[in-house]
């Protein structure tokens, strides 16, 4: 793993991020998976709630499981 130094004096004010906005990033696989299956099959197993990740039509978008109406079948939801 490559160590980053951050310079925080060089920055401008406008390119910092609020503590609230750090808290929304995500980066890398989600809880192991390497996000290529559909919103299915990447909760099977899961919790609702648990953070997921799936791929449609080659974007990935990350969410947390959860069922709605009108199946309430668990899949990865990215209304978050």
């Amino acid at each position: 793993m490559k160590k980053l130094k951050l310079k925080l004096q060089k920055l401008g004010a406008k390119e910092l991020l609020s503590r609230d906005q750090l808290k929304n990033i995500l980066g890398g696989e989600v809880a192991g998976s390497a996000c290529t299956g559909d919103k299915f099959s990447e909760c099977v197993g899961k919790s609702e709630g648990t953070a997921c990740c799936f791929t449609w039509s080659g974007t990935i978008y990350t969410g947390k499981c959860y069922a709605f109406a009108p199946d309430y079948k668990l899949h990865c939801s990215d209304l978050n």
